[in-house]
């Protein structure tokens, strides 16, 4: 008997560290070890049973106890300085999780300073915008940087009845940057679109715009396309910058605004390969009460568009925005899109 039980000791051993192994949190964010509080913690947890509760230290310090959500995603206000940012958590079995990250946080901006940091313009503050929305100015360029990670996202389905993320997921895999923003379409029919703005901020005389974005599709042949877009308000005139991948077509289209229609190009725009990182950039321009589309680089190779349109009235205002929208195809098949680096340029 002694022997048959040493004999299978190893592969008990074995199986429990598999088990463990498969158990884990993983912190998405911060994903920088420079931070500025409230501090955005969002993490992952990869479990065998259901999560039961859920806390997060600073320096071994218990600071929030969240609803047992999963994945965690919380605003924690921490002092500056380096700590040691802890999410613990434990599953109905009794299994506790845990992982820890340090993190350093800046100290709060001079009021004087802090408004050059995060303009629109060099005198405009954003508004109406998510409460982790920054900007940098380089060139005399405002630069929204990470989009995907901001929590202002909010879900607009476009078209049919689709099963869409309220938001996008954040993850650290797969990532160029260590965290990307995970979108899910799942279509109840044919054709079924999901939708996903954010409002950036507002400026009063930017008329020059740069949309840069990566991104990767679980399955590209169930997509009918994929959409990027911004838009600018100035006064009572909406202007919009959409473009779309086409799958069906192979080319990218951009919107007519105030045709209400999509508007084609001649620039190639063909399936990817599943699982592999695209490259978008989208240049354009209010100029002469026109949307103007300059250009489109896909993939390190950029096309001049030239297409101007006009805007729709709308009630007046001075904000600015983006947003992205998945298509889904007849036959009404579910895929994921991961976005990543996703910046926006204003000036």
């Amino acid at each position: 008997m002694l022997v048959s039980i040493r004999r299978f000791l190893p592969f008990a051993v074995l199986f429990t560290s598999i088990l463990a192994c498969a158990q884990s949190v993983t912190i998405v964010s911060p994903s920088a070890s420079s931070v500025s509080s409230p501090v955005r913690v969002v993490a992952n947890f990869s479990s065998t049973a259901p999560i039961d509760s859920i806390s997060v230290l600073v320096d071994n310090v218990e600071v929030v106890r969240p609803e047992p959500a999963t994945p965690l995603d919380v605003y924690v206000p921490i002092s500056a300085g380096n700590h040691l940012l802890t999410v613990n958590a434990v599953q109905s079995d009794g299994v506790q999780l845990s992982a820890s990250r340090s993190v350093d946080v800046a100290a709060p901006a001079a009021a004087e300073t802090k408004s050059t940091n995060s303009a629109m313009d060099a005198t405009e503050n954003p508004t109406s915008a998510s409460p982790d929305i920054e900007a940098s100015t380089s060139a005399g360029i405002s630069w929204i940087n990470h989009i995907e990670q901001k929590s202002g996202w909010y879900l607009a389905p476009d078209q049919g009845n689709p099963v869409c993320s309220s938001k996008p997921a954040l993850t650290s895999s797969p990532s160029l940057d260590g965290t990307s923003a995970k979108f899910y379409l799942g279509p109840t029919g044919q054709f079924n679109n999901c939708l996903w703005p954010i409002k950036l901020g507002s400026s009063t005389t930017a008329k020059h715009f740069t949309l840069d974005t990566y991104f990767r599709i679980s399955n590209p042949s169930v997509s009918q396309g994929l959409e990027f877009s911004s838009n600018k308000h100035i006064g009572t005139k909406w202007y919009k910058f959409s473009v779309q991948c086409s799958y069906h077509k192979g080319i990218f289209s951009v919107w007519d605004t105030a045709g209400s229609h999509w508007s084609p190009t001649n620039i190639p725009c063909r399936r990817p390969a599943a699982n592999t990182w695209n490259h978008l950039t989208v240049v354009t321009e209010i100029s002469n009460g026109k949307a103007v589309f300059h250009s489109i680089t896909y993939n390190g190779v950029t096309h001049a568009v030239n297409k101007s349109f006009y805007p729709l009235t709308r009630a007046s205002s001075y904000s600015f925005g983006v947003h992205f929208q998945m298509d889904g195809n007849r036959a009404g098949n579910a895929y994921y899109v991961w976005v990543d680096k996703f910046k926006y340029g204003i000036w």
